[in-house]
Formats: C-alpha cells, structure tokens, sequence
C-alpha cells in the first residue's frame, strides 16, 4: 500500500457518456478503447444514480468511484480499491468547484467544450501523475485564471467590459509595433 493517496483518472463525460474532458494518471487501461470501454461501464453503472446534491461513491472493477453530476456533466474521480474515498470526495469536489468558477456557475456541456483549456488546466492543476496538488477550488480557479487573464484581477470581478477592454489594449499594442 502506497503512502500516499493517488488517482487512477478523472472524468468528465457528458449526459450520453461521451468525453468531455478526461485525464488517465495509471497504466491500469493501457489501450484508448480499455479506456472508453471503462467509462462506458462507469456511466452505464451510475446514469440511474441521483448524484446531483452531493457525491456518491461506488465499488466498481476493483476501483472506488466518487462522482457527482450538475445539468449535463458528470464528473468523476477514480482511486484504488485502498484509496480513501473522503480524500478521493475532496478531490472531486475541489474539481467540480473549480470547473463551476471557472465557467460562471454555467455549467453545461456546451459551456464546457467552449472552455475546455481552462478545465484541462485545472485537472493539471488538482493532480499531477496521480498525485493530489491542491483541493481547493478557489486556488485551484485562481491558478488556471492567472494562466489567461489580467493577473491584477481576480476570476469574481472579471467582467465582459474588462474582457473587451483589455482585447482593444492588445490590438492597440500589436497596431502600434
């Protein structure tokens, strides 16, 4: 048994099952389609589960699935038969928090694939080679929104006016080189 806790994947599948966003951290499925026959199976297992207030948690292939679902996401986090699954929960909920703030509390899949670089840097962000980074989802969407915006705001006060005016100030700039 290892010391400390790691993450086989996390997942995030739309209402159909299909990919989203999803990160492998484990040799366990080697091949892409050992992948997305896992999370077929994994969706297919969970699709009748109400997991929308708060995380469920389930046995399944010898791994503890922790997942929660909003609108037309499902996220999931995959551990070890092992793995503690509060921290495997803390993991997930620090994602799914993360993923809210950083798409304004409108969390859906079309939202999602619109912003797919900032939740693919937020996976980057929470764990690194299955090893937990950070859970917090305000340091977590504070990391990923200093990779793309002004770094003197912060995510809560950005605002569509700011975003315009920063993108006139960088055309100005590239006009005036």
């Amino acid at each position: 048994m290892e010391l400390c806790p790691s993450i086989k994947n996390i997942l995030l599948l739309d209402s159909e099952g299909k990919r989203v966003a999803v990160k492998y951290y484990s040799d366990d499925w080697p091949t892409n389609s050992a992948k997305e026959a896992f999370e077929r199976a994994v969706f297919t297992k969970t699709q009748k589960t109400n997991a929308r207030t708060e995380a469920e948690i389930t046995m399944f292939d010898n791994y503890i699935v922790v997942y929660k679902f909003v609108q037309d996401l499902h996220f999931f986090v995959t551990g070890g038969e092992d793995e503690n699954e509060i921290i495997l929960s803390t993991v997930l909920q620090g994602f799914f928090d993360a993923v809210g703030l950083l798409l304004r509390g409108n969390e859906d899949k079309n939202e999602a694939l619109e912003n797919l670089d900032l939740i693919l840097l937020c996976l980057d962000e929470v764990v690194d080679g299955g090893v937990i980074l950070e859970t917090d989802a305000n340091v977590i969407a504070g990391k990923v929104d200093s990779h793309n915006m002004d770094a003197g705001a912060p995510l809560s006060e950005q605002t569509i006016t700011q975003a315009l005016a920063t993108a006139r100030e960088h055309l100005t700039r590239s006009l005036l080189q």
